[in-house]
């Protein structure tokens, strides 16, 4: 227990000079990027996605999936960008509903992850991603969890289209399936890793682009619901004398991380608070091993595969009372501090597009 708490207090002690340092100045691109986040497209696009969407719902809930998708790609295409898209295989449960014994589950069916890049101009193997989860759970609209995430991810593309890219690559990515089990991102880290061997045993070839290196992953993870009663939010965390005091108040946006990652959280949190003036931050980075409710989002397959990512999340059931339930409707997210939250993550991906 000494060691533990030795331990404990250094990490305070690196995150207290972290958080000494002077404030970054956003830069002209960056700011001009924060500043075009519009809320009313915000609720345009959370309100659009169908309230059926469950990849472990009914036939409905399929179908509703299936125009979640076509939509998402529809307003993609509307701003002149091109999406691709990363396929993987899911059985899902509903689909042998009905089944008599003994008879085999029904085959596998295609899913889709909807990717859209926006292309480095010095660094284009170098790659920030961003990503939200467009399907919901059977009997929840899903308005927080995670029509609020796709509502930023939707913007972050709307506005990069107009400003124009940096010198890394930023690529968007819409999983599908997270809510059973994050099938999607489990799938696409799978593959990527798996492209990027391929590329390392073929170096030398003519024309053989290097690898990819993800320099950071976002999770948008319900971002859009905020309260100021006292004793409104929890926390898995615990409180640890001298280095974490866990909020009672539902009014920050917590950016969970691991403590190997901080090269990443660290720069990513200072920009989030320079472009959003106001936001509020709950930093849950300092931990050397993730506890279980700190993985349950699509960044968990990337810290896994030891890439640096991080989930930006109101904190789901241990503060919304609608999480997973009929109640999760648009008009319980506070759209001043959802919009706070998405201008802080526009303009901190657009700036760390550029840095060294």
């Amino acid at each position: 227990m000494t060691t533990l708490l030795a331990a404990a207090t250094i990490l305070l002690g690196v995150a207290m000079q972290e958080a000494a340092r002077p404030m970054p100045e956003p830069h002209e691109v960056s700011r001009r990027a924060a500043d075009m986040v519009d809320p009313e497209r915000l609720m345009r696009t959370v309100r659009s996605l169908p309230a059926k969407r469950a990849g472990a719902g009914d036939a409905d809930h399929a179908a509703g999936l299936e125009a979640a998708e076509r939509l998402l790609v529809k307003q993609l295409e509307g701003l002149g960008l091109t999406p691709r898209f990363h396929e993987f295989p899911w059985n899902s449960p509903a689909r042998n509903l009905g089944r008599h014994e003994g008879e085999p589950d029904s085959e596998k069916v295609l899913y889709r992850n909807i990717l859209v890049d926006f292309p480095g101009t010095t660094r284009p193997r170098e790659v920030l991603i961003v990503s939200a989860h467009f399907d919901a759970v059977p009997g929840s609209p899903g308005a927080d969890d995670d029509a609020s995430g796709v509502a930023g991810v939707m913007e972050l593309a709307r506005i990069l289209k107009e400003v124009g890219p940096g010198e890394r690559t930023i690529r968007l990515v819409l999983f599908n399936l997270e809510e059973v089990g994050l099938v999607g991102s489990r799938s696409y880290v799978s593959s990527w890793l798996k492209e990027q061997r391929a590329v390392t045993a073929s170096e030398g070839e003519a024309l053989q682009a290097p690898p990819e290196r993800i320099v950071g992953m976002m999770s948008l993870e319900m971002i859009g619901y905020f309260t100021d009663e006292p004793g409104s939010q929890k926390s898995p965390i615990q409180r640890i004398e001298g280095v974490f005091e866990p909020s009672t108040v539902g009014d920050t946006i917590a950016v969970v991380g691991v403590k190997t990652h901080q090269s990443f959280s660290r720069p990513l949190i200072s920009l989030m608070k320079a472009h959003a003036p106001g936001l509020k931050t709950t930093d849950v980075d300092f931990m050397p091993v993730p506890i279980p409710d700190m993985m349950r989002s699509d960044h968990g397959p990337f810290i896994i595969a030891g890439r640096p990512a991080v989930m930006i999340t109101d904190t789901a059931n241990f503060r919304n009372p609608h999480y997973h339930q009929a109640t999760d409707m648009p008009e319980t997210l506070d759209l001043k501090r959802f919009t706070l939250v998405v201008k802080g993550v526009v303009g901190a991906v657009r700036r760390l597009a550029d840095e060294p």
